[in-house]
């Protein structure tokens, strides 16, 4: 964590607010560290809350995708809605971020409320389907597919036994790869605890790993961590499963069947790989990693032989959008001015 930067941001913060916060007490508190990458402070001004987040790399790629959210209508009142950019440091690598207040889809289906989840899920997938942000890198079938190498000698480290159901797994995707069409934006890392329920609509955070992909990626990624949800509290399946129907019911038409139980498996074999962390916190982490190769294997399998069902195609991008997309190139090196966020709401109008 970088002292320096989190001092600033919490100056930034402060004068953000309305005044008369100046000797208003200030309380932090750590929720959340990749270690190398990034650390997240949950800090309270006075009975304000923000986030505070310290980067190991250069934030703005992420500052800038706020900016564009924002300029979409997603950090409004209602409705689906990220984090408001609040401020933003270059050199000290940190962003500040307003509080987003609201249980995780995690928690929902803890809580008996797994349809919840589901139909939140969905909600975002529906927004993303015609969203105008054309930011971040490719993430795509071809990406995860280079990436299974690494997850595979992982697991293996972890266990010999793991190493050949993982191969497996990895050669089925391989050969079952599907064809995707025009990338959208994608959170990268949508985990059931990365949804918020906001009330009236979904709430998305922490976009470290957003980027131009299939949908497929995304509802993959979350189908899979509920699934796991399930797998780790045997009496949580039955929420799990209504989760994972409202989500298909919610997407009916919009995605293609085939490429999300590609995605899906490629989640599982993603999420099994992390056994050096989940070694260190679940006595049973080996049968828990082959119960998550063999679900991806059971869904792999599925990929392959099942007929690719094309979704709907979401509405074309208006001629304007390309306009927009060079504004947005503009602002990655510093923050938008109010009269470039005016240009950014006439062209998305």
């Amino acid at each position: 964590m970088r002292a320096l930067g989190v001092t600033r941001a919490l100056g930034l913060a402060r004068a953000l607010f309305a005044s008369g916060l100046e000797d208003a007490p200030v309380t932090m508190q750590l929720v959340g560290y990749s270690p190398g990458e990034r650390a997240t402070l949950e800090v309270r001004v006075g009975r304000r809350r923000l986030a505070v987040k310290a980067y190991a790399e250069d934030p703005t790629p992420e500052a800038v995708l706020y900016q564009a959210l924002a300029a979409a209508g997603l950090s409004g009142d209602s409705g689906v809605r990220m984090p408001p950019l609040l401020a933003w440091d270059r050199d000290l690598r940190v962003l500040v971020l307003g509080w987003l207040e609201g249980g995780t889809a995690h928690e929902l289906v803890k809580q008996g409320r797994g349809q919840r989840a589901g139909e939140l899920a969905a909600q975002w997938l529906r927004c993303a389907a015609s969203l105008p942000v054309r930011l971040g890198l490719l993430v795509d079938a071809a990406r995860m597919l280079n990436c299974t190498g690494e997850w595979v000698a992982q697991l293996r480290a972890a266990d010999p036994t793991l190493g050949d159901p993982a191969t497996r797994l990895a050669a089925t995707l391989a050969r079952a790869q599907p064809r995707e069409d025009a990338p959208r934006l994608v959170h990268g890392t949508l985990y059931a605890r990365h949804v918020l329920d906001l009330g009236d609509g979904p709430g998305l955070i922490d976009w470290d790993r957003f980027g131009q992909g299939p949908l497929e990626l995304d509802a993959g990624m979350f189908l899979a961590t509920v699934w796991r949800l399930g797998l780790d509290h045997e009496a949580l399946a039955g929420e799990a499963t209504r989760a994972v129907t409202a989500l298909l019911e919610g997407t009916r038409g919009l995605l293609d069947e085939r490429a999300l139980a590609w995605h899906r498996a490629a989640a599982l074999l993603r999420l099994a790989s992390k056994v050096h962390v989940v070694k260190r916190r679940k006595t049973d982490w080996l049968a828990r990693a082959h119960a998550l190769l063999a679900e991806g294997a059971r869904l792999a399998e599925e990929a392959r032989q099942s007929e690719p069902v094309r979704p709907v195609k979401a509405r074309a991008l208006r001629p304007k959008f390309a306009a927009l997309e060079l504004v947005l190139q503009a602002l990655s090196t510093r923050p938008a001015t109010p009269a470039e966020l005016d240009e950014i709401r006439r062209l998305l109008s």
